[in-house]
Formats: structure tokens, sequence, C-alpha cells
């Protein structure tokens, strides 16, 4: 089930809060907003809570993650090109991933659910909606969610 996850065509989503350092304090987030979504793009009931607390809850996070993380990053080569390398996110350097605070427009948030099992999420740059991250989540055999697919901010 799975490998269809990877089959599914890529979504980008973005990656801010998650490269900010905490500082010993933890900052203040804003909460995401309500998911509201076109009727082509309607997102499991259950998904909206989740999806608040895996960005309030540190510890909620990574125990919905299925690690290690399969997922794209953006790495430059030797010549100077920026390119997409595949990779494995590991618990042990995880960084937690702030709610984004779409009020701002700043950023377009993209949600499409599929077989009301999975839910792929691009959050983009309002004005430069080619640069993108993505995250895709599956529904677990529990009925929970997790996230099983990451790549950080790179263009699409």
């Amino acid at each position: 089930m799975r490998n269809l996850l990877f089959i599914i065509s890529a979504i980008g989503i973005l990656w801010l809060a998650a490269c900010r350092e905490r500082s010993t304090a933890p900052p203040t987030s804003p909460s995401p907003p309500p998911l509201s979504s076109t009727p082509e793009e309607e997102v499991p009931a259950d998904f909206a809570a989740f999806y608040r607390q895996f960005h309030a809850d540190s510890v909620f996070q990574v125990q919905h993650i299925s690690w290690p993380l399969p997922g794209q990053v953006t790495a430059q080569e030797p010549d100077g090109r920026w390119k997409r390398k595949s990779t494995y996110w590991e618990r042990s350097t995880w960084r937690f991933q702030h709610a984004v605070d779409f009020s701002t427009g700043e950023f377009k948030r993209q949600l499409r659910a599929m077989e009301d099992q999975y839910v792929v999420e691009i959050i983009a740059y309002a004005s430069a909606p080619n640069y993108a991250l993505e995250r895709r989540f599956m529904r677990r055999s529990d009925g929970n969610w997790e996230l099983v697919y990451y790549a950080d901010m790179q263009e699409r």
C-alpha cells in the first residue's frame, strides 16, 4: 500500500518552520487554519484534528512519521547547479515542523485526498508557485494518520 503512495503524482510542500532553530523557550507558532478545500479536494474529517496536533506537539509528530522517512532534498552539485536527490529523513536529525501561517498570503496550500487513505499537501510560495514542498500522509491500519513522504522546498 505504501508503494502506491510513491506512484501518486508529486505535489510540493513547504519546509518553512522546520528550518528554524528552536530557542530555549518554544516560539509561539500560529495555529494552522481550519482545513478547507474545494469539493474535488476534500480531506477526511479526522485529518484536520490530526494536522493541528501534528504541528503543535513534537512528540506526537515524531510518533506519527514512518521512519526512515523517504523523500527528496535539493543539493548543490560541484558545478553549482541544484539537483533533486532521493533521501531518507532520520528521526535523530528530524527538525520539528511548525504550522505555517497562511493568512499572510506569502504561502498557498493545496490538499488532495485520495481514497480516504492518503492526503497529499503542497505548500508553495504565492509569488513563485513553482517552488514548493510536498508532504504525503497515509492512514495507518489502526486508523491514525502518519507522514510517509517529505520533499523539501524545491523547484517543481
